[in-house]
C-alpha cells in the first residue's frame, strides 16, 4: 500500500510539474531575446480555431497609451503614464502599479529572472518583485533609455544615448558599455542570440560580444535610414527593417539578400518556420511574407492603412494590428484572412511602430492606443 501510494503522489507530481512547465510565458518585446516574435509553443490557436475568439476580459483604463503587454506565470504587465501595472491573467484586474524611478517615457519591460525589469527615458533602470511591485532596484543609467529592455539569463540589454549597455538585473552593475560609434543614437531593442548582441542604428548594423562587449563587427546597410527596426535573430541571420528589408550573416555581418519592393519603413521582422513576416507603408504597404533564407516573396496581403506594428506568429496564425487599429489574423502559409477583433468599445489596438499583440496558451493580450480617451489592454480566447 505504501509503494502504491508513492507511485499515485508521483504521478501527480509529474502532471502538476508538467502543467507548471508547458506554461508560456512572453518576457519581453518580440517573445525571446533574439526577436523572432514566434511562440513555437502555442498550440491551442490554430488557422481552424481563431475564428472563435472572444472577448475573455478588458483591465481597468489609464490615461496613456499603453506599450505592448508581457506577460508572466500569473500577471500581464504594461507600462503606461510613467508607470508600469500588473494586471491579474485570469481577469484582468490590477495587482499594482508602481512609477518607474523617473515616471518618464517608461518603456515596454521585461521579466526576467523573478525580476521585472523596466527603463524609462530619464535613464532610469529599475527592477521590481512581479508578485508585490516591491522596488528590489532603482540605478539613474544617466542619458535616456528609449528602447523596450531584452532579458537573457541575468542580464539585461537596452539602448541609452548611443550606447549598447549590458547590465545585471539583481545588482544594476554594469558589465558592459558599447558605443556604436554611429553618429545616431540608437532607439531600437537589442537583440541576443548564442551569446551575441545585434543592435541597429542609423544606416548601421553592429554585433557585440554578449560577455565583454567587444564589437565583432559593424555593417553599413546603405541608403538614408528614417525608421530602422528593431533586429531580429534566427538560423544564422540577423534580420533588420528599415527603407527596406535586410538579411546579414550573424557571424561577420555580411549582406545576405535585400529585398527592395517591400516598401518602407519596414516592421521589426518576424521569423517562424522558414519564412519572414513584416509591415511596411508606402509605396508598397502591406502585410509580406519572404523566404527567410533566400529573400523570395511567398505572399503579399492588402490591410485598412499602413501599419508599422510588429507581428506575432503563433501555429500557422500571424496576428497583426492595423493602422486603424483593427487585429487580424493570417493565415501564415497562405496570407488569407482568417478572422478580425475589435475592442469591445470600438477603441483602436496600438499600431504604433515597435507595437504587438502577444499569444500564449490560448490567449491573446492587445493594449489599446486611443489617443482621445483612456487605454487598457484587452485579452481573448476560445468561445464556445
Amino acid at each position: 500500500m505504501k509503494n502504491f501510494r508513492c507511485v499515485i503522489a508521483a504521478v501527480f507530481l509529474a502532471i502538476l510539474t508538467s502543467s507548471v512547465c508547458a506554461q508560456t510565458l512572453w518576457r519581453q518585446y518580440g517573445f525571446n531575446p533574439a526577436h523572432t516574435s514566434y511562440n513555437d509553443a502555442e498550440m491551442a490557436l490554430s488557422p481552424l480555431t481563431v475564428g472563435r475568439l472572444t472577448l475573455f476580459w478588458t483591465s481597468d483604463t489609464f490615461r496613456g497609451i499603453a506599450t505592448s503587454p508581457v506577460l508572466g506565470y500569473q500577471a500581464v504587465f504594461v507600462a503606461s503614464d510613467g508607470r508600469v501595472r500588473s494586471l491579474d491573467k485570469q481577469d484582468g484586474h490590477r495587482h499594482w502599479a508602481r512609477f518607474s524611478c523617473s515616471g518618464e517615457n517608461t518603456v515596454q519591460p521585461a521579466l526576467g529572472r523573478r525580476i521585472l525589469m523596466v527603463g524609462d527615458g530619464g535613464g532610469d533602470l529599475a527592477g521590481y518583485d512581479p508578485a508585490t511591485g516591491n522596488q528590489i532596484v532603482c540605478d539613474d543609467k544617466g542619458g535616456s533609455i528609449v528602447s523596450a529592455l531584452a532579458v537573457a539569463d541575468d542580464t539585461v540589454f537596452y539602448s541609452n544615448t548611443g550606447e549598447i549597455v549590458a547590465t545585471d538585473q539583481f545588482t544594476s552593475r554594469d558589465h558592459w558599455r558599447a558605443d556604436t560609434g554611429s553618429t545616431i543614437m540608437p532607439t531600437t531593442s537589442p537583440a541576443v542570440a548564442d551569446g551575441v548582441v545585434y543592435a541597429a542604428a542609423g544606416d548601421f548594423v553592429f554585433a557585440f560580444d554578449g560577455i565583454t562587449g567587444r564589437r565583432l563587427w559593424r555593417h553599413h546597410i546603405g541608403e538614408e535610414q528614417v525608421n530602422i527596426s528593431s533586429p531580429s535573430v534566427a538560423n544564422g541571420l540577423v534580420y533588420v527593417g528599415g527603407v527596406h528589408l535586410y538579411a546579414l550573416s550573424a557571424i561577420d555581418g555580411h549582406l545576405v539578400w535585400r529585398n527592395r519592393f517591400v516598401g518602407t519603413n519596414v516592421s521589426t521582422p518576424a521569423i517562424a518556420e522558414g519564412r519572414v513576416f513584416v509591415n511596411s507603408e508606402d509605396p508598397e504597404f502591406g502585410l509580406w511574407a519572404f523566404d527567410a533564407a533566400s529573400g523570395a516573396l511567398l505572399w503579399k496581403t492588402r490591410k485598412p492603412g499602413e501599419s508599422l506594428a510588429t507581428v506575432t506568429v503563433a501555429n500557422g496564425v500571424v496576428y497583426d494590428i492595423t493602422e486603424f487599429g483593427e487585429l487580424m489574423m493570417f493565415d501564415a502559409a497562405s496570407g488569407n484572412l482568417l478572422a478580425t477583433i475589435h475592442d469591445p468599445d470600438g477603441k483602436p489596438f496600438n499600431a504604433d511602430f515597435g507595437s504587438q499583440p502577444i499569444v500564449a496558451d490560448g490567449v491573446v493580450y492587445v493594449s489599446t492606443g486611443d489617443f482621445a480617451s483612456p487605454n487598457r489592454v484587452d485579452a481573448f480566447r476560445l468561445g464556445p
